[in-house]
C-alpha cells in the first residue's frame, strides 16, 4: 500500500510540472466588431425538396464556414440559426452540393454564387432563387418589452417568399393569420391578424397573445396553426396529398414560447399537383 501511495504521488507531482510547463491553448482571431457583420443563410429557393440539391459546403469570401448538409428550407448550417461573421460591406457567397460521379466518387458542384452587402449589426439572407441576390433582413437588435408576469405574448417577424406554381412570378402580398377554435358550431375558426407583406418584403415583430393551459403553464403553446389570404382576401389552396382534390392550405403544430420572437419566413411555391408544389412555412427562434 505504501508503495502504491509513492507510486501516486509521483504521479501527481509529474501531471502538476507538465501543466506548469505546457500551457494548453486554443486558436483564436480576435473580431473588430467596427468592421464586422454577423450573417446566418437560409435556403429557401421555390423548388419541391428533393436532397439532391442539399447544399453540403459554404464559403464566404472564398473561405469555407460549413460543410453540413443543408435542405431547402433550412438554415446555414443545419437547422439551427447560428451566425457566421463576416466582413463589413460586400460578402460574396459560395453553396455548393454533393454530385455522385460513375465511379461513385462525390463531387462539391458550385450550386449558388452571388454577393450581398451588411453593414454593422446582425443579418439574415435568404436565397429565394439561384439565379438572384439573397434577400436580407437585419436582425432585431432590442426585442419589444413585455411583462414577464402579465402577458403572455410571442412576437413574429413575418417574410414572403413564395412563388407562383412556374416557381418564377411572386405569388403577391400574403397575410399571415393564427387560426383559434376548433372549427365546431360551439367554436367556429377565428383567424387573428399577424401580418401583411409583398413578395421580398417583412414585417415588424408583431404581438400575437398566447393561450395559456391550465393552471400551472409552462408558458408555450403548442399545437397552434396558422393559414394565409392572398391580398383579395382568398385562402392560399394547396394539394394534401397526391390523391387529395386542392383545398385550403393549413400551418399546423407550431409552438410559441412566451416572451420569445421569432421569424416565419414562407417560401416555396405553388403547384399544379401535389408533386410539383412546395409551400414551407418555417420559424427561426430570435431569442
Amino acid at each position: 500500500m505504501k508503495t502504491t501511495l509513492i507510486l501516486v504521488s509521483v504521479l501527481m507531482v509529474f501531471l502538476l510540472a507538465s501543466c506548469e510547463t505546457n500551457e494548453i491553448t486554443f486558436g483564436s482571431t480576435d473580431i473588430d466588431l467596427a468592421k464586422s457583420a454577423e450573417v446566418r443563410l437560409v435556403y429557401d429557393i421555390p423548388v419541391v425538396a428533393t436532397t439532391t440539391l442539399n447544399i453540403t459546403q459554404l464559403k464566404y469570401n472564398d473561405q469555407l464556414v460549413s460543410e453540413v448538409s443543408t435542405a431547402l428550407g433550412g438554415i446555414l448550417p443545419n437547422s439551427v440559426a447560428k451566425y457566421h461573421v463576416v466582413p463589413q460591406g460586400t460578402v460574396k457567397v459560395d453553396a455548393f452540393k454533393n454530385v455522385t460521379n460513375p465511379d461513385l466518387s462525390i463531387s462539391k458542384v458550385l450550386q449558388y454564387s452571388n454577393t450581398f452587402t451588411v453593414g454593422s449589426g446582425k443579418f439574415t439572407a435568404f436565397i429565394h432563387r439561384l439565379t438572384e441576390t439573397p434577400f436580407v433582413i437585419q436582425d432585431a437588435d432590442v426585442f419589444p418589452a413585455t411583462d414577464a408576469w402579465a402577458d403572455t405574448v410571442a412576437h413574429i417577424q413575418f417574410v414572403n417568399l413564395l412563388y407562383k406554381a412556374d416557381g418564377v412570378t411572386p405569388y403577391g402580398t400574403i397575410f399571415l393569420k393564427g387560426r383559434r377554435g376548433a372549427g365546431t358550431t360551439a367554436s367556429p375558426y377565428k383567424y387573428i391578424d399577424i401580418a401583411s407583406c409583398g413578395f421580398k418584403e417583412a414585417s415588424k415583430l408583431i404581438p400575437y397573445k398566447l393561450v395559456k393551459s391550465g393552471t400551472v403553464w409552462s408558458g408555450t403553446e403548442t399545437g397552434m396553426v396558422f393559414v394565409a389570404f392572398d391580398g383579395a382576401g382568398n385562402r392560399l389552396k394547396h394539394f394534401p396529398t397526391s390523391t387529395g382534390a386542392l383545398t385550403d392550405w393549413t400551418a399546423t403544430a407550431f409552438s410559441l414560447g412566451k416572451g420569445r420572437n421569432y421569424i416565419f419566413h414562407m417560401n416555396g411555391k405553388e403547384g399544379a399537383k401535389y408533386a410539383d408544389q412546395a409551400i414551407r412555412l418555417s420559424t427561426i427562434a430570435l431569442n
